[in-house]
């Protein structure tokens, strides 16, 4: 049985290949000066037809916006007739979209799917859409042979259907988005913020098991990074039904480095090894096998060359799996052309842990691993090559990243331009994916950042959020806020924390209004929320679900809205 989505594929399919024939057509009549009388009919003919499938086209596009991901949008349309048109979960979602509507956007639909395909009969098309013949010089024999009409009035009723037919589905499309919007909007807002809250507190438990696997005696920091991502990607019906304890289906990347870009103490002749890429799964307990369960209750650590591969290995009855003493050694014995192995940290260790997490090293080595560096959005802020585009999208990450990661160790609370870290290779900084840091040492005991001062906490009502603030006026400005400053801000920055925290403060609550003249509406109540902590709220405080949603609304999908506006 068709389905719906697919239905429409079909159509979007289809028109295309009228559209050609009567391309192929026209140029016909051209070679072949006794039907010329007929060329500027088929020219008109062929103008509407263009202009029914580019209404077609948007009002399914805007009806797929939110059943089919963004990612995969682009391939859907490309290829209407293709296999993922077929996919059940796709139907569904489009049903649980159109409600009531779904019985009558289907059969209008189908009238199109007919009227169209009479439309190929009539021009005497072939089973596959095509013109019967190659050769436009051919055209006088074949007119005779297959009496297709030339005449646009034999092909007025049909353009009347399809005309209606695309009425009618535009009418239901607009109004099916205009119904659903205030609903839709709110329930898409709170998967966000528990998909967040998934991640959150999955980050954290990361970290833990981290902290504790460095078991080795160097005297140097080693540092993982952690990449930011915005999560935003709309989500079908099916990705919903996964629930809170489902696997991670986007997992975290993840840089290990011997040592960390403050860290001189080795040389490159001495240092074990250098630098190491991986992606990390968290994965519930419950979905593991009872021989994973008697071996890691709930969290380890796994190292394996193929992430598919590992998965399966780690499902089957008898995993292979061996404790090791410390990441650093792992890491390190990956160097070796034996990548393909499966690791696991101390039963100790395991046994305090909630999720199982699967390290899996990329499938070869970094390449020439000396020469990549790291900078930090302090340093870059000024690099031409970091466009605006690339700065607006780092926007997006950011704000995203808030509400993934506030209040763990991979984002404190006071954290700034310099917590922001990139990769960059031979004098190229790879600007899309931003990082997070830690560095971690089982001998040294590393200070926590300071905190603000306590006379600051009626001004910054959330320091988290404030910091997001700056950070968004300087990507707008492409300056460090420092350099923001003006006379009236207050005392020129001497060194004094209250002080110079008060002066910058004053520097960016005046670089709020500038903003709304030079950013735009959305961006500027996006930075003024964040400086201002001002979303309505008794509470300011992100543990709190409601909170969350306020922040999402009023910071992370105005921003989102700003990028996609722009660029």
């Amino acid at each position: 049985m068709v389905t719906g989505v697919e239905t429409a594929g079909l159509v979007l399919g289809s028109i295309p290949l009228v559209l050609a024939g009567l391309e192929f057509y026209v140029k016909g009549i051209a070679v072949t000066k006794r039907y010329w009388r007929y060329r500027e009919e088929f020219k008109t003919l062929l103008v509407e037809l263009r202009t029914e499938n580019t209404l077609c086209v948007n009002s399914i596009n805007i009806l797929l916006k939110g059943v089919v991901r963004d990612d995969d949008m682009a391939d859907f349309l490309a290829n209407p007739c293709g296999e993922r048109w077929k996919e059940e979960k796709f139907d569904r979602s489009l049903k649980d979209r159109l409600g009531s509507s779904y019985v009558s956007f289907i059969e209008t639909i189908k009238q199109m799917n007919r009227t169209i395909e009479r439309f190929k009969r009539q021009l005497k098309l072939d089973a596959e859409g095509h013109p019967q013949f190659t050769d436009v010089k051919s055209f006088k024999e074949y007119y005779r042979r297959l009496k297709f009409s030339l005449k646009k009035t034999d092909y007025c009723d049909l353009m009347s259907r399809l005309r209606q037919a695309n009425l009618s589905l535009y009418r239901l499309t607009t109004q099916t988005i205009t119904l659903e919007t205030p609903c839709a909007s709110s329930k898409k807002d709170k998967l966000a913020i528990s998909k967040f809250g998934i991640i959150h507190d999955r980050a954290q438990g990361f970290h833990a098991a981290l902290r504790s696997g460095w078991k080795c005696a160097c005297h140097t920091n080693h540092s993982v990074s952690l990449r930011l991502e915005p999560r935003m990607d709309d989500r079908s019906s099916d990705d919903e039904s996964d629930g809170e304890e489902g696997s991670m289906k986007n997992p975290f990347h993840v840089v290990f480095r011997y040592g960390d870009q403050h860290s001189n103490q080795h040389t490159s002749a001495h240092r074990p090894w250098v630098w190491e890429e991986a992606d990390v799964r968290v994965e519930c307990q419950a979905s593991a096998s009872p021989r994973m369960t008697a071996i890691s209750s709930s969290k380890g650590v796994r190292f394996a060359s193929q992430a598919k591969q590992a998965v399966k290995a780690a499902l089957e009855p008898n995993p292979n799996l061996r404790p090791i003493q410390d990441l650093c050694s792992a890491i390190c014995n990956l160097k070796n052309p034996q990548r393909d192995v499966c690791l696991s940290l101390l039963a100790s260790e395991i046994a305090k842990q909630k999720y199982g997490i699967l390290i899996f090293p990329l499938e070869t080595q970094p390449s020439d691993p000396e020469a990549w560096s790291v900078s930090s959005l302090r340093d870059v802020l000024k690099d031409p090559k970091f466009t605006k585009r690339e700065r607006l999208r780092l926007a997006v990450t950011l704000a995203s990243a808030v509400l993934q990661l506030h209040e763990t160790p991979w984002l404190e609370e006071n954290w700034g331009n310099d917590k922001i870290l990139f990769k960059s290779h031979c004098g190229e900084t790879v600007y899309d994916h931003p990082f997070v840091s830690q560095r971690f040492s089982h001998a040294i005991q590393l200070p926590q950042s300071p905190q603000s001062p306590n006379l600051m906490s009626r001004i910054i009502r959330n320091r988290t959020l404030y910091a997001l603030g700056v950070s968004l006026i300087e990507l707008w400005y492409s300056k460090p806020i420092r350099e923001l400053y003006c006379p009236d801000d207050g005392s020129p920055y001497s060194g004094n924390a209250s002080v110079d925290l008060l002066t910058e403060w004053n520097t960016a609550n005046r670089m709020v209004d500038d903003l709304y003249s030079d950013a735009g509406a959305k961006y500027g109540d996006a930075v003024r929320r964040c400086i201002r902590c001002e979303f309505d709220r008794r509470t300011n405080s992100l543990d709190d679900v409601a909170f969350q949603q306020a922040v999402y609304q009023g910071v992370v999908a105005e921003l989102k809205e700003n990028f996609e506006f722009l660029f």
